[in-house]
């Protein structure tokens, strides 16, 4: 497996620049449910800080890699970490400076090892981990999500942690360019003696995620944004800039 070779200058450097392709790419960055996470300014949190958290989301986007760096290092301050097909990873491998470690699902002892060495970044610590339980990118509509085991084996392993379900939609909405939502769940704290079979965890972490996801696709069609905070404004559409234009024009004549 490939491990994480974080530091401090590393994310600094990458977080400014992903920051800049964001705001290039997309109309905004939108959140819902932040409250509910340690770090978030204003946070109503009751979650201990001293357990590891989980983050456990769907996977559509080559920019799921990306936007948990914006949210972790540029808003919750979380010392995270995330889970990257071991593929993938090779091919980007700055991801590395940044907290990634690979999986190759396809070898099933190298995917242990990936689930032990995550168990020991966290366990005993507040560090949080980024997740993606459907091992590749597929559309966002898809149900059921498959996800594997490994997040339930997780999570034996630590024994206590929180797991928060996240929801991630790219969407056009009447725009240029497209916005990003991202939706957090109700925390889940795992206490590992209490779960039941390693299947149906693993089943009952997918209907939480699902259950984001839906809420949040039902806002799009709604186009009600209601509790969904704007963190970054991004690139101005052509249409934003014509109207502007024909409302100095009025203005002057």
């Amino acid at each position: 497996m490939i491990t994480a070779r974080k530091s401090a200058l590393t994310e600094a450097f990458w977080y400014r620049y992903f920051r800049r392709k964001l705001r290039k790419r997309f109309r905004a960055l939108r959140v819902k449910g932040a409250a509910t996470v340690p770090g978030w300014h204003g946070s109503t949190t009751s979650l201990r800080e001293t357990l590891p958290i989980v983050f456990i989301a769907n996977h559509s986007s080559w920019w799921d890699a990306v936007v948990p760096l914006i949210l972790s290092y540029g808003h919750f301050r979380h010392d995270a970490y995330a889970m990257m097909e071991e593929k993938q990873l090779a091919r980007y491998s700055f991801f590395r400076g940044v907290g990634c470690f690979s999986v190759l699902r396809e070898d099933a002892r190298s995917a242990l090892r990936s689930l032990d060495y995550a168990a020991e970044l966290l366990h005993g610590t507040a560090r949080v981990l980024w997740m993606y339980p459907q091992g590749s990118i597929v559309s966002v509509e898809q149900r059921p999500l498959g996800f594997f085991n490994g997040i339930s084996r997780l999570l034996y392993a630590l024994q206590d942690a929180y797991v928060i379900p996240v929801a991630f939609r790219y969407e056009f909405l009447g725009e240029e360019a497209p916005e990003i939502l991202v939706s957090f769940g109700e925390p889940w704290r795992i206490y590992a003696p209490d779960l039941p079979d390693r299947s149906t965890t693993t089943a009952q972490l997918e209907q939480r995620v699902i259950r984001t996801m839906d809420e949040q696709r039902e806002s799009v069609i709604r186009r009600d944004f209601t509790g969904y905070a704007v963190l970054h404004h991004g690139t101005v559409s052509i249409n934003q800039r014509w109207d502007s234009l024909r409302g100095k024009q009025s203005a002057m004549g």
